[in-house]
């Protein structure tokens, strides 16, 4: 099982590497960019759910170590070399297949060829974690902004999905839009209730993932960066004020020690998991999870999605689908034009 599980990882790194590599025959019509690509090319390979991964392959007490803060213990270190073997491995692979296609094709060999770009919808829409990081929660209400009767989510309204107005759309006395259709609304929420893939693991589902570390998810990163990327991997470590003092001294000796490291964005994150009504991430319970579950399929009037996005599709998707920035790690409310 363990070896057709690294065969098809194998494929789906060598894949990724062809994919990118191909994109060396394009011809820049801007010279600077011709001049840039020939002085230092570079493609970047990418993947998601590296936290999923890593909980199949070494279950639940890989979870307690990360909430134990992933300390250096006899087993944090055996953790930690699977982790650089797994690593290692797909950047090896991308690299010698990346180099393999240029030598073949006479294209000058890219200096870097993996990184780990940011994770947005298209990665959560599969269930998979973003990037490198943990998930919100092992069950949570995964909510998408569109615009209002955008047909994509008039397709997830027929599928079942509940579909309610923005977090900026509110009446004259402040309180949020209930009905998507009132003609106050101008974007539209779709509601997706969300499992991660091993959430029935035994005893997953105990593991408070808010609680990991902010140290806990830098070195994580930090393994990420030192055994997989050559250019960057895009990064956000949440911390508590609390733990302020301790990261700075970590990216500070990881700068020192030359350890690889770029950059990483730093979010603030409440001690008492607050939230505000409609976040794009609500973590919820297994009991309010198979709730919403049985209420999307009994709202459900169409089976197929694309059947249903046949229906409201007039040949306009090039404008439609999710906004732009539609993160807890972005989303501010905008000021509405007057009338």
């Amino acid at each position: 099982m363990i070896q057709e599980i690294l065969k098809s990882k194998k494929k789906a790194f060598k894949a990724a590497a062809l994919s990118v590599a191909c994109l060396l025959n394009h011809e820049f019509e801007v010279e600077r960019y011709r001049k840039s690509r020939e002085y230092d090319p570079i493609v970047g390979v990418s993947f998601t759910g590296l936290f999923d991964f890593c909980v199949h392959a070494f279950g639940t007490p890989w979870l307690k170590w990360w909430e134990a803060g992933r300390p250096n213990s006899q087993e944090g270190k055996t953790f930690k070399e699977k982790e650089a073997k797994f690593l290692d491995s797909w950047r090896k692979i991308v690299k010698e297949t990346v180099w393999e296609y240029c030598d073949k094709h006479n294209l000058r060999r890219p200096n870097r060829c993996t990184t780990v770009q940011p994770a947005g919808t298209k990665s959560l829409l599969t269930g998979a974690a973003p990037g490198w990081h943990p998930p919100k929660a092992q069950r949570f209400i995964r909510r998408i902004t569109f615009r209002k009767n955008d047909p994509i989510a008039l397709a997830c309204m027929d599928y079942g999905y509940s579909v309610v107005p923005s977090q900026s759309d509110k009446d004259e006395n402040g309180c949020l839009l209930d009905n998507p259709f009132d003609p106050r609304c101008t974007e539209w929420l779709v509601e997706i209730p969300t499992e991660v893939s091993w959430a029935n693991i035994d005893g997953a589902d105990q593991i408070d993932i808010n609680n990991f570390s902010a140290l806990a998810q830098f070195d994580f990163y930090m393994q990420v960066q030192k055994f997989y990327t050559e250019h960057n991997t895009s990064a956000t470590v949440e911390f508590r004020e609390n733990e302020i003092e301790g990261l700075a001294k970590a990216i500070h000796n990881a700068i020192e020690n030359n350890e690889g490291y770029i950059s990483a964005a730093l979010l603030a994150r409440f001690s008492a998991n607050a939230t505000f009504p409609r976040l794009p991430f609500e973590p919820i319970s297994k009991e309010e999870y198979l709730s919403l579950q049985n209420k999307v399929i009994e709202r459900k009037v169409n089976n197929d999605f694309f059947d249903a996005l046949n229906k409201y599709d007039v040949g306009e998707l090039s404008e439609a689908g999710p906004a732009g920035c539609d993160s807890d790690k972005c989303l501010l409310p905008l000021a509405k034009p007057k009338d």
